[in-house]
């Protein structure tokens, strides 16, 4: 178009229309399809011809509605260079897709919000439309003939190209890819992951001269061969279907292992879903999965809750039926990979097997890239899954809502699901009936990642009777054993739940059992603990042990006497302590009366110490009104014991009535004696002398030490490298490598010796390496230090006079790699030794040399043999022939490995099978003759 052509149309005032046929003009070419027969009609409001802009309404080529348009053009040398559009479209605007229907690109309804607003700028041999009210920024790019849809998504950015792009114009799109682009439309991830959408389909006059009712010409869709992206990893059934809430991507390895990835989009309010409802005999699973409001640092969270039903499928029916949970959580971070968690409970009723055991349930899970926290003896009781084996409503209901679930197991300050990359766990539990007497539950726990769980949870209980209305015993207790091998951790206990009694529903039974060792890296490396009921009073139980409730007994007697007992005992590195006490009391008005009788002991040793103590109490108290005056009488007999030492002494206290006088013996300080050991005792209490410091051959030896002695001598040890260190098992303050010029050195945090009460102790390592009589430059080796947790009980550096902090690690040794190889640059001295070779027997020649025949004629490459295979494999001929032989392999009983009669894969990609014409040879053409070098029995 001309520049006087534009000006005389905008200068027209009395027109209430301006027609600008744009097909005209290249620069704006581009926005040709947005228009009817490639013209811009305008009901102008204004326009200017001096700045070449005007504004009205215009009618597009989709949509009944005209659109408000802006419009300014540039003009250079007589001719109009370039133009920008902005429309805003009427309504609730229209899908993208519609959008790049007109440019000539088919694609499937994507999950995005409609397209409110469209900006062209054309100019030369490019142009550029953007489109409004997506996501993100998205349009269509053309330049120098090559033309690139992006389409801001749910999940990342849909990419159609109609031409290859190079790597300069992938980059040129500011997305996170590199290297040559397909022809194709493309999904393409925030972590740079393209994944094809569908088999692309281009958009292309059919030819034959017609026009649609706007006046286009009449386009036909041309299948496009598909392009498999090069992207590492990608499997070549990987695609993403778009759906209404987001992206499903199967086989998609990068995105979370073998599969199903979904990427959620629309809106995400928590009123968005999928919901499942699967019911064809015997199986029945209802449930829905939603997209629930997600807080940072998670983008969204796909979850809810799934009923099973198999076989009866209802309580009181035979056959299984309960309730499953689960979750992807999909984070902020685009370099953080989903998580992802799923549990699932079925029950049977009556249940399943013999009497003497029958299963009641269930259960399995399974999570990715989340944590599932491992409860405690307390936590047994409330723990979900193990819950949800006795009764699958734990997990759920309903009448509950599944966001109310995934809020309960993942929210909290202390939540039991929780996102943790690179974590893995599953469970798998049963829950079960003993004898028609034992009820219990039993569930293996796997955590992987750094830390790295593998336990067994449980319940089990029972009643007596088992059935009727009146009981007499109820037993219930909580089982745990957990081993942490990274940590160094293991842990076994078992708890009595607030529901057991014993002859009477008010007297409640508790307490708790626990076995605690650690050891491998783990800080308290050494320590142990056994504990039933808890600990002396006395003894102050580091932090590490865990705190268990006295064993014993509370019973209400018709609320006039109550009894009560407990009892303990616990086991540790250098103490045992044991003990109990039993309580009896009497009220009734204004009469009270007591009986109480307790013992403790406690034995330390390595320094020993014994506490030891015995009480027994019996008393009764009155209160009685006299005119105004209320006197209240007590009467007590009490006597109690208590002997300590070393050195020894105690004290007896005796009180009768209102006389109460106590008898002290021995040392009257209690706990204040010398706990000190000597170093004799202290030295029993060490490794063995030959295990206290070890040297440690590892990878490149040959041979250790003499034969006649394997500890002593000289290593034989490979030229190409050799590793080695040395171990202790008594802390060091210092290691030295001994080197030419400057010794090399490490140190270790300081130390004393626990039992001894000493403080501030070093200890030094030197290490010298020699081959053969001369001394080896350590410095040039390569060389890692060793911090080990060492018994705090024994190694304690501030004396503590209870136990040690264990918080620190020791220097325990040093692990030595010499230095890489230095090659020579020549082979050295051959000798003709070298080149000897082993005869061939019997005597003769080699069955294969020059002078032999061929067997069979020279191969030729015909050509036309693809083609062939092509026409041939799979005619209806050839089906025959391969049903028939199947058919005879079949009779034979021969395996046919899964064939099948019809090859239409294979006779459609056989081009794509072979890189060249195949070289042949005739049947029956080999020799019916040997030679004297063929091989015996080759004809």
């Amino acid at each position: 178009m001309h520049e006087s052509d534009l000006r005389k149309a905008l200068e027209s005032a009395d027109a209430d229309s301006i027609a600008l046929p744009l097909a005209e003009s290249a620069p704006t070419s581009g926005a040709v399809p947005l228009f009817p027969d490639g013209t811009l009609r305008l009901l102008r409001d204004d326009a200017g011809a001096a700045d070449l802009r005007l504004r009205g309404r215009a009618p597009i080529a989709f949509g009944a509605e005209p659109a408000s348009l802006d419009a300014e053009f540039t003009c250079e040398e007589g001719k109009v260079a370039g133009a920008a559009l902005t429309l805003s479209l009427p309504g609730a605007g229209v899908h993208v897709d519609e959008i790049a229907r007109l440019y000539g690109y088919e694609l499937p309804t994507l999950p995005t919000p409609p397209v409110t607003g469209l900006t062209f700028q054309g100019r030369g041999d490019r142009f550029a439309l953007s489109l409004g009210g997506l996501a993100g920024d998205g349009g269509i790019l053309e330049r120098d003939g090559t033309r690139v849809l992006v389409v801001p998504a749910s999940g990342g950015h849909v990419l159609a190209t109609r031409d290859e792009l190079t790597a300069q114009q992938v980059a040129s799109l500011g997305l996170p890819l590199t290297g040559v682009l397909p022809v194709g439309v493309w999904l393409v991830l925030p972590g740079g992951i393209v994944v094809p959408v569908s088999a692309p389909q281009l958009v292309a006059p059919d030819g034959s001269g017609r026009t649609d009712g706007l006046g286009r010409p009449k386009t036909a869709a041309a299948q496009v061969p598909y392009a498999q992206h090069a992207y590492p990893g990608l499997s070549r059934r990987t695609r993403a279907v778009p759906t209404k809430d987001g992206f499903v991507v199967l086989n998609a390895p990068k995105l979370g292992g073998p599969g199903v990835s979904f990427i959620p989009g629309g809106p995400l309010d928590g009123h968005h879903g999928i919901e499942v409802v699967y019911d064809k005999s015997p199986l029945s699973v209802k449930g829905a999965l939603q997209v629930q409001p997600a807080q940072s640092p998670y983008r969204a969270v796909v979850g809810g809750l799934l009923t099973f039903a198999l076989g009866g499928g209802t309580p009181g029916s035979r056959g299984l039926y309960g309730m499953g949970t689960g979750a992807v959580v999909f984070p902020q971070d685009a370099g953080t990979q989903p998580s992802f968690f799923a549990f699932a409970s079925l029950g049977a009723e009556p249940g399943l097997g013999i009497p003497a055991f029958r299963l009641t349930g269930v259960a399995a899970g399974f999570g990715w890239n989340s944590h599932l926290r491992t409860p405690g003896l307390g936590d047994l009781a409330t723990f979900p899954f193990l819950q949800a084996l006795h009764d699958p409503s734990a997990i759920g209901g309903d009448d509950t809502n599944p966001v109310e679930i995934l809020n309960t197991l993942t929210g909290g300050a202390n939540p039991w699901i929780t996102p943790q990359q690179g974590a893995l766990w599953m469970t798998a539990g049963l829950a079960f009936t003993i004898g028609e007497l034992i009820d219990g539950t039993a569930m293996a726990l796997l955590q992987t990642g750094a830390d790295l769980t593998i336990g067994l949870l449980g319940t089990a209980g029972t009643s007596f009777p088992k059935s009727g209305d009146k009981k007499y015993a109820r037993i219930e207790a909580g089982l745990q054993l957990v081993v942490k091998p990274n940590a160094g951790e293991l842990t076994v206990g078992t708890s009595l739940n607030p529901s057991s009694f014993l002859i009477d529903e008010d007297c409640k039974l508790r307490g708790g059992v626990g076995l605690m060792v650690w050891y491998g890296n783990h800080p308290n490396r050494g320590d142990f603990v056994f504990s039933a009921g808890g600990y002396h009073d006395s003894y102050q139980a580091p932090a590490h042990y865990p705190r268990l409730p006295r064993i014993g007994f509370d019973w209400s007697l018709g609320g006039k006497v109550t009894v009560s007992g407990n009892a303990y005992f616990a086991l540790t590195p250098r103490a045992a302590m044991a003990g109990g006490s039993l309580d009896v009391r009497y009220k009734a008005g204004i009469i009270k009366a007591w009986c109480t009788a307790k013992v403790d002991a406690l034995i330390e040793w390595k320094p020993f110490y014994f506490d030891v103590g015995l009480s027994l109490s019996i008393g009764v108290e009155g209160s009685v009104k006299v005119l105004f005056v209320r006197i209240t009488v007590r009467i007590e007999v009490g006597v109690s014991l208590r002997i300590w030492g070393p050195p020894t002494g105690g004290e007896a206290r005796v009180k009768v009535w209102f006389i109460s006088f106590t008898i002290n013996f021995g040392h009257s300080a209690r706990g204040q004696g010398d706990k000190t050991l000597d170093w004799p005792a202290t030295r029993t209490m060490l490794p063995q002398a030959g295990a206290r410091a070890r040297l440690r051959p590892g990878d490149g030896l040959i041979s250790e030490g003499s034969p006649d002695n394997p500890h002593e001598g000289d290593w034989l040890v490979k030229a190409t490298g050799f590793t080695f260190g040395t171990d202790t098992q008594v802390p060091l303050s210092r290691i030295e490598l001994d080197a030419t010029a400057e010794d090399v050195v490490f140190t270790g945090p300081g130390f004393g010796i626990h039992p001894m009460r000493v403080t501030g102790l070093t200890t030094v390592q030197r290490v010298r390496v020699t081959l053969e009589g001369e001394t080896v430059d350590l410095a040039r080796w390569k060389a890692a230090p060793q911090y080990t947790a060492l018994p705090p009980q024994l190694w304690d550096e501030h004396g503590d006079p209870e136990h040690g902090s264990g918080q620190e690690k020791h220097l325990t040794g040093v692990t030595l790699t010499s230095p890489d190889v230095e090659y020579g640059h020549s082979t050295g001295y051959i000798g003709e030794d070298t080149f000897k070779f082993d005869p061939v027997y019997p005597q003769g020649k080699a069955p294969l040399s020059s002078a032999d025949a061929p067997l069979v004629p020279e191969p030729t490459r015909p050509g036309g043999v693809i083609g062939r295979i092509a026409d041939t494999m799979d005619t209806a001929t050839a089906r025959a022939a391969r049903t028939k032989v199947h058919a005879l392999m079949g009779a034979l009983k021969l395996d046919t490995g899964g064939a099948k009669s019809e090859l239409p894969g294979y006779a459609q990609d056989v081009t794509g099978y072979f890189t060249a014409e195949p070289l042949l040879v005739p049947a029956g053409a080999a020799r019916s003759t040997s030679t004297p070098n063929a091989l015996e029995g080759d004809n």
